[in-house]
């Protein structure tokens, strides 16, 4: 369970990364299907990313002597990281909450205070939570830095690939 609700953060985290790659290249006024189309890229970009881990994880687990036990290894990773990346994605979705659909103050202030430096800092959150799930399991670490890196990667790779120059 642990390990799905992972790969949904995950994926949402692509599409929003595939977003953040796109932003603020464009100036035409309408741009929703654009910018649906780089939350789509996003996503793209991460499946392979989300399969390499998953594909390590159960190479892990079939190869282990004892699978029970490797499996509650890597699950209990999984729950570290899930607890580091949750209450992220809770801040996140509050501030993302109040910029569309609060006031307009509040919604700038939900930018400035909320998602301004949170998008900042994200990269220290996933690599955080590679840290805690890596925490005293070997298995789970490699599991950990290949879910990280490919978290890390997918918008420097949409950028580059697509949004370079400006639309």
């Amino acid at each position: 369970m642990n390990a799905f609700l992972l790969a949904a953060l995950a994926l949402v985290d692509a599409a929003f990364a595939g977003f953040r790659a796109y932003t603020g290249r464009d100036g035409r006024i309408r741009k929703s299907k654009r910018a649906l189309l780089a939350a789509r890229r996003g996503l793209a970009v991460s499946a392979p990313a989300l399969l390499l881990s998953a594909a390590l994880a159960v190479t892990l687990l079939v190869a282990a002597a004892d699978r029970g036990a490797r499996y509650a290894e890597l699950d209990a990773a999984a729950q570290r990281m899930l607890l580091c990346y949750a209450s992220y994605a809770v801040i996140v979705a509050l501030s993302l909450g109040c910029y569309l659909w609060g006031p307009f103050r509040a919604g700038t202030l939900a930018v400035v205070v909320g998602l301004g430096p949170l998008t900042l800092v994200r990269p220290l959150v996933v690599l955080a939570g590679a840290v805690a799930a890596a925490w005293g399991s070997l298995p789970a670490a490699s599991v950990a830095a290949v879910a990280a890196v490919g978290v890390l990667l997918v918008e420097p790779f949409v950028h580059r690939r697509w949004y370079a120059e400006p639309v």
